[in-house]
């Protein structure tokens, strides 16, 4: 079942930066291109997603970050089998860095993606998502195309706590609106 969401599209910039490839050669540049059109058939994006009260972190460190916050979203974000399996494939290591790094812009992207989509949901409820935060979900094993985080959900948005828009440093995002001079 496709998501009831846009994906952010590759950005090729981040890809290279994350890569290390800051001013790349032209061979690289190739070798980006094709890995990128490799990756693109592979893909397969999926969010699991859990909405939990916020008592389930117990005693969690997490918990006093979160304080404040009426309830969490835990959710796995996964580009899929067949890309995960490329990602980690062995290989010249300006191959195996480009999909590495590839993998990581990928995955922050459905991350931001999917909270973009949340985000809107709970707004019209009146509610904010705290920034995420990598989180340990027993059973769900990380790598290059895998990753879990937490979120914070916060019906009273007036007590203080941090939104997500507030701290994101995304300097394209139509959400981001500059004080005025």
């Amino acid at each position: 079942m496709p998501l009831p969401f846009r994906i952010i599209p590759i950005n090729r910039q981040e890809v290279l930066r994350r890569s290390a490839m800051q001013n790349p050669s032209p061979e690289e540049q190739q070798l980006y291109e094709e890995i990128r059109k490799t990756a693109e058939a592979l893909l397969d994006y999926k969010i699991t997603e859990r909405n939990r009260p916020f008592s389930i972190l117990g005693e969690d460190p997490l918990k006093e970050t979160l304080a404040g916050c009426d309830a969490v979203i835990i959710f796995t974000a996964r580009l899929g089998e067949a890309f995960r399996e490329m990602a980690e494939e062995e290989g010249e290591p300006e191959t195996a860095i480009l999909r590495r790094g590839l993998a990581a812009e990928r995955l922050e992207a459905l991350v931001e993606s999917y909270l973009d989509h949340k985000e809107k949901m709970l707004r019209e409820a009146g509610a904010i998502l705290t920034p995420h935060y990598p989180y340990a979900w027993e059973g769900v094993e990380e790598d290059a195309a895998t990753t879990t985080r937490i979120v914070g959900i916060n019906f009273h948005p007036e007590e203080g706590s941090l939104s997500r828009c507030r701290s994101c440093f995304a300097g394209n995002c139509p959400a981001r609106r500059e004080s005025p001079s």
